[in-house]
């Protein structure tokens, strides 16, 4: 049996409900980044799908053993088979649990997901001004959810934080009103000074990176942009050096 120690229990008694997904497929949009492609025959069924959902991923130990590592990935498409969707995998180096397990699986895999916690984007009652968002390689998939999102009619700035220089090989959704820039990543400090100077009042920020970049970027929001906390949607999708989500021992 799987070890997956307190936290697996927390969630159960929050109400998750562990449901099986299995692998039909995969695809490498660059060296350092892959889709995968699931069936689950309820699942999109059971939970809420929309811009920037997430389920919670139990990964296999890759030695072999019964620990399982929960991490968290974005419902990146649906396909047009019921039951159908894929998540994509940035390709670490140094390789952690779920890298390991995304460079070597193809078809017939299962695992055990939860989606306990997942949010979904969406846009405001009164239309924003235009929406500043921030992110890289792993947060990809969720800002190719909201720029699908974004009416037409808004503008919008994207800064992304590049670790690779593959990272500028990912597809990006089109949106007639997004500027995209990258900054190659030299410290924490680094994507929160690619940001231009400008007026951003009535605008909205999404920002989703490594966890220093971001405070960083909070403090300048803050401070010199003069962003208001509730016109901010900022969450870490990882802390470089240390491992996000749980891992559990068997």
């Amino acid at each position: 049996m799987a070890k997956r120690g307190i936290q697996g229990a927390i969630l159960k008694g929050l109400g998750a409900r562990d449901r099986t997904i299995t692998v039909v497929g995969a695809e490498d949009i660059t060296a350092r980044f892959r889709r995968i492609w699931f069936h689950a025959e309820t699942l999109l069924n059971e939970i809420e799908v929309g811009p920037t959902a997430w389920l919670r991923l139990w990964i296999p130990d890759p030695n072999g053993g019964r620990a399982q590592y929960q991490r968290a990935y974005t419902i990146s498409e649906v396909g047009e088979e019921p039951g159908r969707f894929a998540a994509d995998f940035v390709l670490h180096e140094p390789a952690g649990p779920a890298s390991i397990w995304a460079r070597s699986v193809s078809g017939g895999e299962s695992l055990e997901v939860m989606s306990l916690g997942s949010s979904i984007f969406e846009i405001p009652a009164e239309l924003p001004a235009g929406y500043l968002i921030v992110g890289d390689a792993a947060s990809l998939p969720a800002i190719n959810a909201v720029l699908r999102t974004i009416p037409a009619e808004v503008e919008i700035k994207v800064y992304l934080e590049q670790h690779d220089p593959l990272d500028q090989q990912i597809p990006m959704a089109k949106h007639p009103k997004a500027q995209i820039a990258w900054a190659e990543r030299d410290d924490a400090d680094t994507l929160a000074k690619a940001i231009e100077s400008r007026d951003l009042t009535g605008w909205r920020v999404w920002a989703a990176a490594e966890s220093g970049s971001l405070k960083t970027l909070r403090t300048r929001l803050k401070g010199e942009l003069g962003v208001p906390k509730s016109h901010a949607e900022i969450r870490a999708y990882w802390i470089e050096g240390k491992a996000m989500g749980n891992q559990w021992r068997g």
